[in-house]
């Protein structure tokens, strides 16, 4: 089915002036509960991403104020499998985390970025780990630690991030958060700035989106092949298909919004491993897990 309509936060190109309508390319329907995250440590889930390495297991960690710690959590209830200590990170504003290959194709990696403002400065710091290996299903709420395996420092001219997103080469994405009348920007961090000592520079990029009654995006990720990005804002979920992995030229273009269930404090959006699917959670204690299922697979290119 296809389906016309526009956006109530209006997403435009730079040079554009007015919102227009939109075709929406993919559909998914407004989510069921998977379960709640009753743990009482995770109480600002701030970000989220879904294991490469363990089945039906996610990966989540609080706002800023909280340690250097990641939740792995149980995808079908909720439950926290296992507290990940990430030695060798420090844990200044960690707004968000993505789940993809390792830089260079080596292994399953966990990216957690230190890019927010909340704190009275911005880290804009990435740090990449890989998966643990031993099984998380069976993790029963215990604890373990694992060490940063690289460090990836930039500078840019935005002042808050919310949001990293990693493609199936294990390139990363970062998406400024901003205020009303402003655009946030889309920038790639660099590859070869992965475990240097100096501080990355990142000048190029594309301008989103602008207006919003609240401060956004706050969230967002690409799909394991590649091919689709979700972005989240407060009650929103926004959708573009990339099918050349160009994401400069792709998402300067109106993304359809996607079904969805609003959230108390919705900041946290992954997708599924096979693209069936996407999940969100909400900051909060007692957060409920929705689950989102694709209901049409009709891509419009």
């Amino acid at each position: 089915m296809q389906v016309y309509f526009f956006l109530d936060v209006c997403l435009i190109l730079v040079a554009a002036v007015s919102c227009a309508p939109v075709k929406r390319s993919a559909t998914f329907d407004h989510g069921v509960v998977r379960g709640h995250v009753t743990s009482h440590s995770i109480t600002e889930a701030s970000g989220l991403c879904a294991s490469r390495q363990h089945h039906n297991v996610l990966y989540t960690h609080n706002d800023s104020g909280d340690t250097n710690r990641i939740f792995a959590i149980s995808a079908t209830t909720g439950q926290r499998l296992m507290t990940i200590y990430v030695d060798g990170a420090s844990a200044h504003d960690w707004e968000d985390i993505a789940c993809g290959p390792c830089t260079g194709g080596s292994g399953h990696c966990i990216y957690i970025a230190d890019t927010g403002g909340n704190a009275g400065g911005d880290s804009n710091t990435i740090y990449r780990v890989h998966e643990p290996t031993q099984d998380l299903n069976n993790g029963n709420g215990g604890e373990m630690h694992t060490h940063v395996d690289s460090v990836l420092k930039f500078s840019w001219d935005q002042h808050d991030c919310e949001t990293v997103m990693v493609d199936n080469k294990g390139e990363v994405y970062l998406v400024s958060k901003v205020g009303a009348g402003h655009h946030a920007k889309l920038v790639h961090l660099p590859s070869h700035a992965w475990g240097t000592n100096q501080r990355e520079y990142v000048n190029e990029g594309v301008y989103l989106s602008v207006t919003s009654r609240s401060y956004n995006p706050v969230g967002g990720d690409i799909s394991p092949d590649g091919t689709e990005v979700l972005l989240k804002a407060y009650g929103h979920v926004y959708y573009w298909h990339v099918p050349d992995r160009n994401y400069y030229s792709h998402m300067t273009s109106y993304p359809a919004e996607l079904s969805y269930t609003p959230e108390q404090q919705g900041e946290a959006v992954a997708w599924e491993p096979s693209g069936a699917g996407f999940y969100t959670l909400s900051e909060g204690t007692n957060a409920a897990l929705y689950y989102h299922r694709r209901t049409s697979t009709d891509i419009v290119g």
